[in-house]
């Protein structure tokens, strides 16, 4: 996978940069300075992955994501936000990103998810803008994977439980359920759990075995 780095600010990427650093199989290609029309650049590098920075200015980030989108149609742009929900992600979306990290995940972290996102494993289907909003059928945005999450969730399990089952990392999960708040316009675990059991996404997994006190026993 190669990956180029697009940022208005040198330390922000080397800091991006080191994340990759023991990633198998990813090549960081270089950054291109954010504060100029970048299209021409990424398209020469051929990247897969292009990872655009929220920089100091959110706009300009809306303005390099549509011109890479336009000059390098087949890579995959993510935007790198300074925190889930960022006000700027709608205008991200409808520029071109194909997904969303927020800075405050771990630097090992970050690597683990671009591959993710890049493999296709992680998907953020991003609401349609144009679309006419559902009344009670939030949860149809939800791809596969995310409602099973919101219904393990729903079901008492933890985070570290999900990741184990799943067998993929915690922070994955935390990605996922980022999402899945965002989709349903929920603010936590409990509201999504409500949400499911509300709308009668619960299901009993087939596959887990009830944790029992043994000391009760």
């Amino acid at each position: 996978m190669l990956l180029v780095i697009v940022t208005d600010n040198g330390f922000a990427a080397e800091a991006i940069r080191r994340s990759f650093r023991n990633a198998s199989g990813v090549r960081v290609a270089g950054y291109v300075d954010g504060r100029y029309d970048c299209g021409t650049a990424v398209a020469q590098a051929q990247p897969d992955v292009v990872i655009v920075d929220e920089m100091t200015w959110a706009a300009t980030a809306t303005t390099r994501i549509s011109e890479i989108r336009s000059a390098a149609p087949a890579a995959k742009i993510i935007a790198l936000v300074s925190q889930p929900g960022a006000p700027w992600l709608d205008d991200a979306v409808r520029a071109g990103a194909h997904a969303a990290i927020a800075k405050t995940v771990q630097p090992g972290t970050l690597a683990l998810l671009v591959r993710e996102i890049w493999a296709g494993t992680v998907h953020h289907a991003f609401a349609d803008e144009q679309a006419t909003p559902a009344v009670a059928d939030e949860h149809a945005t939800l791809t596969p994977r995310e409602l099973e999450i919101l219904r393990l969730v729903a079901a008492g399990a933890s985070n570290a439980g999900i990741a184990r089952q799943l067998f993929v990392a915690e922070q994955t999960i935390k990605f996922h359920l980022s999402n899945v708040y965002r989709k349903l316009g929920v603010a936590n675990r409990t509201e999504a759990s409500h949400y499911a059991h509300v709308h009668e996404l619960v299901e009993t997994p087939r596959h887990l075995t009830p944790v029992t006190d043994r000391r009760a026993a």
